[in-house]
C-alpha cells in the first residue's frame, strides 16, 4: 500500500529560496501535497501564498512571529496525509526522494533521510549527513551534478534503512503520533533544540531511530535560520538559550549517557548570581543564601519556566528525591562537571540515603569539598511524564 506522505515547511521571510524550493518539488511530484505556514513574514511571503493556484497545497499565515515549534505545529495540524516530513525552503529535493522515502520509511518508527551539505560544518560525520558539494546558494547550484550523485549513490546502497543512535530535524513520521505528544515545544524560542526535544519524548514513547539511505536532499544550510539576515548575529545567544532551557526541561544535557530525570534540590551555600546561573538550570529548585531577585529578573525573559517557582531561599528547604549540596567558597571546574553530568552520576551510583542535614551541619561546613554531596536513595526516575504536551496552534 503507497504511503502518502506531506511534505511540511515552515516559512520566515526569504521568498526566493520559497520559491525556488516549490518549482522544483512541483516539477518533480506534481501532486504531493506541500504545507507551507508562515508567522511574522514581511517579505510578501503572505500575498505570494494567496497567489498559489494549487489544488495539493495547504497552507496558513499569520503576521505574528512564532517559533518554530509552533509554525511547525500548525504545519502538523493542518496536513492531511498519514505521514509528515519536515522539510525546509532551502532544499532541492532528489528525483527519487518521494518514492524511496515510501518505500523504505518505518511506519511505526522516526525516520530520518540523507542531507546533503556543502561543507560548512566540517568534522561532523552523522549517518543522516553527507558533505558533497553541489553550490551553496540557489545562483550556485549544479542539478546536473547532484542528479546524477543521487543515481549514483541509491546503486551502491546495500540495506535501505537501519538503526541509527543519530538524528536531526530532518525526519519523517506518522501525523497521528505527533499531534497524540503534543508536537514540538515552543519552549525553545525562536529556534533550536526543539528537534533534540521532540525526538527524545518519541524515544521514550517506544519508536526507534532508523535512518533511510536511499532519500536524498540537498540543503544549503540555514538560509532562512541560523544565516539569516534576521538571526545571523542573534544564533550564539538562541542557541545558549535554548541549551538552557533543554537542561531545566530534563535535568541533563544534550548527549547524556543516561537519559534519565530525577527531582533534584540543590543547595547552594556562599554563592553568587554567576553560580546561581551554572547550577539552576540543572535543579528542580535550587535553594540559595543570598538575594536573587536580580537574577529572575533577567533571567525570567528567557524561559517559561516560573523561576520563582524553581530558586528559593535556604530557609524553604525541602526534602527532594535527591538532594546535592555545594559550597561555592570550594567550587572549580570539577563540581561544575558533577552537577552537569549529575543524572549520569545518579544512575551509575546505589548509594545508601545518608540523613544530608547532618553532613551539612557536622561536615559540609568543617571540610568544604569541592566535590558536591549527593545524597539519594532509588529516586525515582520521571522523564516520561514530559512525553506529553498540550498541542499548542
Amino acid at each position: 500500500m503507497k504511503k502518502e506522505v506531506s511534505f511540511l515547511i515552515g516559512l520566515k521571510n526569504n521568498l526566493e529560496y520559497t520559491k525556488f524550493f516549490y518549482e522544483i518539488v512541483r516539477k518533480l511530484y506534481p501532486s504531493v501535497e506541500i504545507v507551507f505556514v508562515s508567522f511574522g513574514s514581511t517579505d510578501h511571503t503572505h500575498q505570494w501564498l494567496d497567489n498559489l493556484n494549487d489544488p495539493f497545497l495547504k497552507y496558513y499565515y499569520s503576521e505574528e512571529s512564532k517559533t518554530l515549534s509552533d509554525t511547525y505545529n500548525k504545519a502538523i495540524a493542518i496536513a492531511t496525509k498519514k505521514f509528515v516530513c519536515f522539510l525546509h525552503n532551502d532544499m532541492v529535493l532528489g528525483k527519487h526522494f518521494l518514492k524511496n522515502l515510501q518505500e523504505d520509511l518505518s511506519e511505526n518508527n522516526i525516520n530520518f533521510y540523507k542531507v546533503v551539505e556543502p561543507p560548512i560544518f566540517t568534522g561532523d560525520f552523522r549517518d543522516w549527513k553527507l558533505t558533497q558539494d553541489f553550490g551553496d546558494d540557489i545562483k550556485a547550484f549544479d542539478f546536473e551534478r547532484f542528479f546524477d550523485f543521487e543515481n549514483e549513490f541509491i546503486l551502491n546502497v546495500k540495506n535501505t534503512n537501519t538503526k541509527t543512535e543519530h538524528s536531526s530535524f530532518f525526519l519523517c513520521a506518522k501525523r497521528d503520533t505527533l499531534l497524540q505528544i503534543g508536537g514540538l515545544d515552543n519552549l525553545f524560542n525562536p529556534m533550536f533544540c526543539e528537534d533534540d526535544d521532540l525526538i527524545l519524548r518519541l524515544k521514550f514513547l517506544g519508536l526507534e531511530t532508523i535512518q533511510l539511505h536511499r532519500a536524498l536532499v540537498y540543503h544549503f544550510v540555514s538560509k532562512t535560520s541560523r544565516f539569516s539576515k534576521e538571526y545571523e548575529n542573534k544564533t550564539k545567544a538562541i542557541e545558549e538559550k535554548s541549551q538552557r532551557n533543554y537542561i531545566r526541561k530534563w535535568g541533563f544535557i544534550n548527549g547524556s549517557k543516561y537519559l534519565a530525570k530525577y527531582d533534584i534540590g540543590i543547595v547552594l551555600n556562599n554563592g553568587n548570581l554567576k553560580i546561581l546561573s551554572e547550577l539552576e538550570p540543572f535543579a528542580q529548585v535550587i535553594y540559595i543564601d543570598f538575594p536573587f531577585e536580580n537574577y529572575i529578573n533577567k533571567e525570567q525573559t528567557h524561559t517559561k519556566y516560573n523561576l520563582s517557582e524553581k530558586i528559593k531561599p535556604i530557609s524553604k528547604i525541602k526534602d527532594h528525591d535527591v538532594m546535592v549540596f555545594v559550597n561555592s567558597k570550594a567550587l572549580n571546574t570539577k563540581t561544575l562537571h558533577s552537577i552537569s553530568n549529575i543524572s549520569d552520576i545518579i544512575t551509575e551510583n546505589k548509594k545508601d540515603y545518608i540523613n544530608p542535614n547532618v553532613f551539612y551541619k557536622l561536615f559540609l561546613k568543617i571540610m568544604k569539598p569541592y566535590r558536591p554531596l549527593i545524597f539519594f536513595n532509588q529516586p525515582k526516575r520521571i522523564e516520561k511524564s514530559l512525553i506529553h504536551k498540550e498541542l499548542e496552534i
